[in-house]
């Protein structure tokens, strides 16, 4: 049943021509047996004595089925039986769906939807983000009665244009409405979106898109971007450097932004990578938030302060790349080692398994200055153990050109995930202390504490801060979302830098 507002009276009146100037249903048998049919099934049609004119007897029947739950929609089946094939019944099913326009949801999906919908947090506005999707809003949805009302607003995004490669309005509003619900209920949202994106033909990763975008647009990223730059030295020319960089976008494969480029002093390496930089925040827009910076060294450049490189974003001031971003360290020699993953798996599903593992023994090891054990000793301590997960190294070994004098190669080797390395000389018997107070908390959240140490800045006052760690401390992590996928954009490792 419906409403009989102005526009709606003409569609009828288009529909009770069409019908009109088929051959063969201008005579009374047709019609009489549709209308009797009709009687049978809801009632006898009361449209008043006949005016003589088929249109307007026609119109004045089509009005009177509509008054009944899919009256119109009978009344029309019956009449065209043995017609549908017909271009002339065609264009009365066009006119049809003029009047009853296909859902895009099936009820019991509208139904979720609603339900959902009526248990959001207090202060979510439906109206203001259905604005972002609608080009306004439905009538009766800027009155403070009916502005949060969902049906109406349901009604017009189920309507609404769908742009080239973007996902349907509706689930984009979906998403944006979820992104700021208690995660309960956000992510009974995300699978009623998944459902319904996969019946709808939408494609997975338009929707994943959308949902990354939402969730930037409130400073949530669930799957941040990666910048990913790959840095090498030769040992014969310590100061010339390779470099290379991809974009691992949310749901994307690795995009490749620069391949090898040689630069031949400090000075040029920090500038090659803060235009990388300035690349990929012009490129992701607002995904750019939650960025990821991760540098894959080799050994012997594994303690260089990449996190204190140089960026500034166009129109603002230049800081460390570390106080705006997660900046990790992963080990080139470990990627290209597939025969030293399983020893890091097995130390990650540790982790796995204890997701409130803490920043402290057994799970973190500590290693005094001049105490890191012989590379032997080391290795037939931790072949076998789950644990430690992580090194804290106050005075990290450097590279002498011997891996296997290595104590750090072992480490590697042995699947230790997480090293921080502190990369200053001297003040040790302060920096322990300091440095277990900064980074205490669930091991897994510990690029977050070491991008908010690197964040605090000279003004920030605080023991850790006046013994400079914010400036000289190296994580070296790996982790489930490590590089794997990435080999056919990594291709083969180049030689040098001191990798054997």
């Amino acid at each position: 049943m419906t409403g009989a507002d102005a526009p709606r009276t003409d569609l009828f009146w288009e529909l009770a021509g069409l019908i009109a100037r088929i051959p063969g249903l201008g005579h009374q048998r047709p019609l009489r047996r549709t209308a009797e049919a009709f009687a049978e099934r809801f009632g006898p049609l009361e449209s008043g004595e006949p005016s003589g004119i088929l249109r307007e007897d026609l119109y004045a029947t089509l009005r009177e089925c509509d008054g009944y739950p899919d009256g119109l929609r009978f009344y029309l089946d019956t009449l065209g039986s043995g017609r549908t094939g017909t271009l002339a019944w065609a264009a009365v099913e066009q006119m049809y769906l003029r009047l009853y326009p296909e859902r895009l949801l099936t009820p019991t999906e509208r139904e979720e939807l609603c339900a959902l919908l009526a248990a959001r947090a207090p202060g979510t506005r439906l109206g203001s983000v259905a604005l972002r999707f609608l080009p306004f809003l439905p009538p009766g949805d800027g009155d403070a009665g009916g502005s949060e009302a969902p049906e109406a607003l349901l009604d017009a995004l189920e309507d609404a244009l769908v742009l080239e490669d973007e996902a349907h309005p509706l689930l984009s509003f979906v998403e944006a409405v979820a992104v700021s619900q208690p995660p309960p209920l956000e992510a009974e949202l995300r699978d009623w979106s998944d459902k319904v994106a996969h019946r709808i033909g939408c494609p997975q990763e338009v929707l994943q898109w959308a949902r990354a975008r939402e969730a930037a647009r409130v400073g949530r990223p669930f799957d941040p971007s990666r910048l990913l730059v790959e840095i090498v030295a030769h040992p014969a020319a310590p100061d010339e450097y390779h470099v290379r960089g991809w974009l691992l976008a949310t749901r994307e494969g690795p995009s490749s932004l620069l391949a090898d480029c040689r630069v031949a002093s400090r000075g040029a390496l920090e500038e090659t990578v803060a235009a990388l930089h300035q690349t990929v925040l012009e490129r992701l827009g607002e995904l750019s938030a939650g960025l990821r910076v991760e540098f894959l060294l080799p050994r012997p450049l594994l303690w260089l302060d990449v996190d204190q490189f140089p960026v500034r974003p166009a129109g603002s001031v230049a800081r460390p790349i570390g106080a705006d971003h997660t900046v990790l360290v992963r080990s080139r020699d470990r990627f290209h080692k597939r025969y030293w993953w399983p020893a890091l798996h097995r130390r990650l599903a540790w982790l796995h398994s204890n997701p409130d593992g803490g920043f402290e023994a057994p799970a973190v090891r500590y290693a005094a200055p001049g105490g890191v054990p012989a590379p032997y000793e080391l290795l037939t301590e931790l072949r076998d153990g789950e644990t430690p997960f992580c090194f804290v190294l106050l005075e990290p070994p450097p590279w002498d050109g011997d891996a296997a004098a290595d104590p750090v190669y072992v480490l590697l080797e042995v699947g230790i995930p997480a090293i921080v390395a502190l990369r200053r000389q001297g003040h040790h018997a302060e920096a322990r202390p300091q440095l277990w107070e900064v980074l205490a908390g669930r091991l897994d959240a510990l690029p977050d504490r070491v991008r908010h140490l690197r964040g605090v800045g000279p003004g920030g006052g605080g023991a850790a801060v006046k013994l400079d760690l914010h400036r000289h401390v190296t994580l070296v992590w790996d982790s489930q979302d490590g590089l794997e996928g990435a080999e056919a954009a990594l291709g083969h490792p180049r030689t040098g830098g001191g990798h054997p």
